[in-house]
């Protein structure tokens, strides 16, 4: 009895000082420095337990001391900081008409990027892509695929984070049931994690952006598709089957166009880069966008969204009100996510807003005048402070996140 009772003894104890080393990389991670004083104060324990841990902390080479101030009392006070070469990650943004990836160190800093646009993304040329984006990176930081600890990946769609598993992803063809994880390790020999792009957008902001100072917000990422990362009490939502925030996906017009999931008026088919591009392409047919034709060098190919937005800013008022209709059909996906969710902040972001001031104004301006008013009176809704790179630096902070989060907390 005795032996199972210290067994147990044991057991807690363990779990105990992890749970005390998480709080204070969380602390490290979010103050960027802190004294022990400050570290006890703000972790809620006392010196002892705080000395022992960080001088296990500081030998494992996982804390390093950044500088020391002495108030004339005493010894100088030593200001600790995670180390940021204890661990790289890799994280990579697999969009349908793009691939991004950034290498962060220990700390959250990004070390390098790399982006490639394409005209559009198969399952054939994944790998491929995925590899010239990890080859690009290790050059661009002089490291080996042996300095790098974890690799995070983000793919749009439903997505088993557990198994790592693309069930299926609309926007990009032959994408059902693909096991992403897998053909990842087939090429790495390290830790592979998977999720969903708009879900580890809003978990970029929680750590990094513009979620960092409120504990429930929502993220609405525009793009090729049109995704929604929701976070409650400081943790990124992934609902009962990990299919939360296909907002895209919402039904605003029951008579409208055809959507890729194959119903008719979702957002996705009205106001995402696919509807707007193909939406151009019928103003070209029947000339009606003089500048948008001169936007795309005189070329009747398929237009882009920054294109969209050159000629409405230059005037032509079918791309202006093209860009405001989508706007207004957004704005009405996030009032009708604001009555659910009651969040704090929404965060606007993705690629299909990036230098898209008319789309964005329009999407404010509309919630502003059309949501309940008590729903929105303290309201905030910001762009996304990590821009263009916020869902390859999620993908890469997901590999992060154990050292940080308990999972039962």
């Amino acid at each position: 009895m005795d032996s199972m009772s210290n067994e147990y003894g044991k057991s807690d104890q363990t779990f105990l000082r992890s749970y005390n080393k998480k709080k204070i990389r969380s602390i490290l991670r979010d103050e960027g420095s802190c004294s022990r004083v400050d570290l006890s104060a703000k972790a809620n324990l006392d010196k002892k337990t705080i000395t022992n841990i960080i001088n296990e902390m500081l030998a494992d080479g996982e804390v390093i001391v950044v500088s020391k101030s002495n108030d004339g009392v005493g010894r100088p006070k030593e200001n600790l900081a995670l180390n940021g070469e204890y661990q790289h990650c890799i994280g990579l943004d697999a969009g349908g008409t793009h691939v991004s990836g950034v290498i962060i160190d220990y700390s959250g800093k990004v070390l390098c990027d790399h982006s490639i646009d394409i005209a559009s993304m198969s399952s054939d040329i994944l790998m491929q892509l995925c590899n010239f984006i990890i080859e690009e990176l290790l050059n661009k930081s002089g490291f080996t695929i042996d300095r790098i600890d974890k690799i995070g990946i983000a793919f749009p769609g439903y997505i088993d984070s557990k198994t790592g598993e693309a069930r299926l992803t609309e926007n990009i063809k032959g994408w059902r049931n693909l096991p992403l994880a897998d053909l990842f390790r087939k090429n790495y020999d390290v830790d592979i994690m998977v999720d969903d792009c708009s879900r580890l957008m809003a978990l970029a902001e929680l750590r990094y952006g513009a979620g960092r100072d409120v504990k429930d917000f929502i993220v609405f990422d525009l793009g090729l598709g049109i995704g929604c990362g929701i976070v409650i009490n400081d943790k990124v939502f992934h609902g009962s089957m990990g299919m939360s925030g296909e907002v895209g996906h919402t039904i605003v017009k029951v008579d409208g166009p055809r959507c890729t999931c194959g119903r008719n008026g979702c957002i996705e088919s009205i106001a995402s880069g696919w509807a707007l591009t193909n939406q151009a392409v019928e103003l070209l047919k029947r000339e009606e966008s003089p500048l948008l034709f001169e936007a795309t060098n005189r070329n009747t190919r398929t237009p882009t969204v920054k294109e969209i937005g050159l000629a409405a800013k230059l005037g032509d008022e079918k791309c202006l009100q093209l860009l405001k209709n989508a706007g207004r059909y957004i704005a009405i996906g996030i009032m009708n996510s604001i009555s659910i969710i009651n969040p704090s902040k929404v965060i606007i972001g993705g690629r299909l807003i990036q230098d898209n001031d008319i789309m964005f104004k329009e999407i404010v301006e509309t919630v502003k005048r059309e949501a309940l008013h008590e729903m929105i009176k303290d309201l905030k809704i910001e762009a996304s402070q990590l821009g263009e790179l916020a869902t390859a630096i999620g993908a890469a902070t997901l590999c992060l996140e154990n050292y940080f989060e308990n999972e039962d907390t």
